[in-house]
């Protein structure tokens, strides 16, 4: 019974934020990327309360309840269901109900659609359609869906099939990932290495907790497809999406990916996620910048302090220029619309689909955007200001506030707000506020990378591992030599 009524607990709060998100009104109907408007405002909006989670957490009895009243069952389960049913709902079940399930517009978070050819997309879903357990939220990235420009011969080539189909990067977002690890190792064993089989659903349960909260099965063959696939829960998901407490996943979907199934909670999310990228990178831009410059700074956000770009046998250094390069409309596609309603930039076109960007360097507006940062991002800079309050009276303020303990996603109170105001003028005016951006970054995205490449050991194999990395070291270093001839 405890079991049971922890699962409602946590699926009651899930339902509450959800909801809590849904309460914003939004109207998508002049453009794509006019129903971010609202979402823009999500990025620092209001904290769960206790009262909002017990609204969910009744709200979920009271559907589970009518769910099971109205499938025919006999008189003594009815009763036996009415009367759990009434230790949980008040008198006026109306009364919680306050908000009502995630719905969206039609067009919502359209530009999050990057399309994809048609053969392409039948061979995602022919992928997807391999796994029985249920997925909620699945897409496709990589050299293996989107071409790359290689920019010279240090860039490594992808694991391939005989046939030459680049290896697809796929990632999936399940409700709970050690359920549906236990049903995937039943139906497909062989994805798992032998150490992952022998401790069980449980023991990658609690290796996926670690680190980026994902994991991964490498060098998978489905469909006559060579895959590496992740599982991560929503809950997880949506989490890095609106805080960043990782940057792994959140920083890969800042870049385009193929969407397979859509879940509404991600989509809005991913919406609050690209709108945080885009603030962030303008953040660390010149006042004027040219559209390739604007894609290459928010693609490079993730990779800021990962170890991999810097050492032999790790991603290529020139992979962020390689992605932009060859994806540029694709990049337009996620993030034009936001950029036209933030209202502080101007686009001029140069010449024939070259642009140049113009953007209102006030200081508001500089402190406007850094008060909207992800909430884990926010809180590592202000902990490093506050920790030198003797830069400024506005830092010396904000760390004697008693709520500093623990950033919310909104200020608590119009006094918080005003202090919190201030703190962020002083901060945006210092000359090493972009560099304090970055290193917090970098921060977040070091200790991820170096935790998820310890798991890889753990979940590709000993050998499977070891052939990787030797293929990859040294495909670096005869590209390296081909360097050195051609120059």
């Amino acid at each position: 019974m405890q079991s049971l009524r922890h699962q409602s607990s946590k699926t009651g709060c899930a339902l509450a934020r959800s909801s809590r998100l849904a309460c914003w009104q939004v109207d998508s109907a002049s453009s794509p990327s006019t129903a971010c408007r609202s979402s823009f405002h999500i990025a620092c909006g209001h904290d769960i309360d206790r009262s909002h989670q017990r609204r969910g957490f009744r709200l979920n009895r009271e559907r589970q309840s009518s769910s099971t009243s109205s499938k025919g069952l006999s008189t003594s389960s009815r009763t036996t269901s009415s009367d759990s049913a009434s230790r949980l709902v008040p008198s006026n079940p109306v009364s919680a109900i306050r908000f009502p399930p995630p719905s969206f517009p039609p067009s919502f978070g359209s530009n999050q659609l990057v399309p994809v050819s048609d053969e392409t997309n039948r061979r995602l879903h022919n992928v997807l359609a391999c796994f029985d357990a249920p997925v909620r939220f699945a897409f496709a990235y990589g050299s293996g869906v989107f071409s790359q420009t290689e920019a010279g011969p240090e860039h490594a080539k992808r694991p391939a099939t005989k046939d030459g189909k680049k290896m697809v990067d796929f990632i999936m977002a399940v409700t709970h990932p050690q359920h549906w690890h236990s049903i995937n190792m039943v139906q497909h064993p062989n994805h798992y290495s032998m150490l992952s089989r022998l401790f069980g659903s449980v023991g990658i349960g609690l290796v996926q907790e670690r680190g980026a909260k994902i994991w991964y099965n490498p060098y998978v063959k489905l469909e006559d497809e060579l895959i590496k696939y992740g599982i991560m829960s929503v809950d997880d998901l949506c989490d890095d999406l609106l805080d960043w407490e990782t940057l792994y996943v959140s920083g890969r979907m800042h870049k385009p990916v193929a969407l397979i199934t859509s879940d509404a909670r991600v989509r809005l999310a991913q919406q609050v996620n690209l709108a945080s990228a885009l603030r962030t990178a303008l953040l660390l831009l010149p006042k004027e910048f040219g559209e390739v410059e604007l894609y290459t700074r928010i693609a490079s956000l993730s990779y800021t302090g990962d170890f991999r770009m810097s050492v032999p046998g790790g991603e290529n250094s020139n992979k962020v220029r390689n992605i932009v390069l060859n994806q540029r409309e694709e990049f337009r596609r996620l993030y034009a619309g936001l950029m036209r309603n933030l209202g502080t930039l101007s686009v001029e076109e140069m010449r024939h689909n070259r642009y140049k960007i113009v953007q209102d360097d006030s200081i508001s507006t500089r402190a406007s955007y850094a008060a909207r940062l992800p909430r884990c991002l926010r809180q590592k800079v202000q902990d490093h200001y506050t920790s030198r309050p003797d830069l400024d009276p506005a830092f010396l303020n904000l760390s004697l506030s008693k709520t500093l303990e623990e950033v919310p996603r909104k200020p608590s109170s119009i006094q918080r707000e005003e202090v919190l105001n201030a703190f962020w003028r002083a901060a945006v005016q210092r000359d090493d506020f972009g560099e304090v951006l970055l290193q917090m970054i970098s921060q977040t995205v070091k200790g991820r990378a170096w935790s998820q490449s310890l798991k890889g050991i753990y979940t590709a194999g000993f050998i499977r591992t070891f052939r990787y990395v030797a293929a990859k070291i040294g495909k670096y270093f005869e590209g390296r030599k081909e360097t050195d001839k051609s120059g």
